[in-house]
């Protein structure tokens, strides 16, 4: 009995990189999903790609079987680099974050925007929440955990791109919804990757009440 706790005492405490594991398979899941978003770029460039975005992939016939291939396997990835991860903070919360991801970006998937109403309204709300979430995590991760400039400049990156987003959903002023979607993205993943590369040791703990 004694020797089980030990073992899940060891288990739960030890640093999230070590043999760099999960920076290791979150990196490739980033890259799979990045990769994704490209090749559909390069198949399909027009004015609806402005407009809807990534989203835009999922209901045109060219792209649909890339976008489907790319991203069960990116969700399947970022599950496998959730399940690296100690339950301690900040990595709980990232943990929490990744799967909320993986299984957003399926759903969206499963709910193409073009089909009725109802489609449309749980594919907005979907996207509404990965961001809501995400964003959520990152400004955590910025203020509380880590508080250095490269937080803070992947942060901004992650804000600019939400607004370039938000500004550019239908019938708005902008018309830079993949850019923005990328943008958010890559200032997520840059704070993410920046995490896992500081030791639970070394990171800033939260300032206690009476400093």
């Amino acid at each position: 009995m004694l020797a089980r706790r030990k073992r899940k005492t060891k288990k739960d405490t030890q640093s999230p990189n070590s043999a760099d594991a999960p920076l290791h398979q979150l990196v490739a899941s980033e890259v799979v999903l990045l990769t994704t978003v490209l090749v559909c770029t390069i198949m399909i460039w027009n004015d609806k790609v402005n407009i809807y975005g990534i989203s835009y992939f999922g209901v045109t016939t060219p792209t649909l079987p890339v976008v489907a291939v790319g991203f069960v396997v990116g969700s399947w990835m970022l599950i496998m680099a959730s399940s690296k991860l100690p339950n301690f903070a900040p990595y709980g919360l990232v943990k929490f974050t990744l799967r909320v991801v993986s299984v957003g970006i399926v759903l969206l998937l499963l709910t193409p925007y073009t089909l009725d109403a109802f489609f449309n309204w749980t594919h907005m709300i979907l996207g509404g929440a990965i961001f809501a979430v995400e964003m959520y995590t990152g400004t955590v991760l910025c203020f509380k955990y880590l508080r250095d400039r490269v937080a803070r400049y992947a942060l901004a990156l992650q804000f600019l791109g939400g607004i370039l987003a938000m500004f550019s959903l239908p019938d708005n002023m902008l018309n830079f919804m993949l850019e923005g979607e990328v943008i958010f993205q890559l200032g997520f993943m840059v704070l993410l990757n920046h995490l896992m590369q500081i030791q639970p040791s070394t990171a800033v703990s939260p300032l206690s009440p009476e400093t």
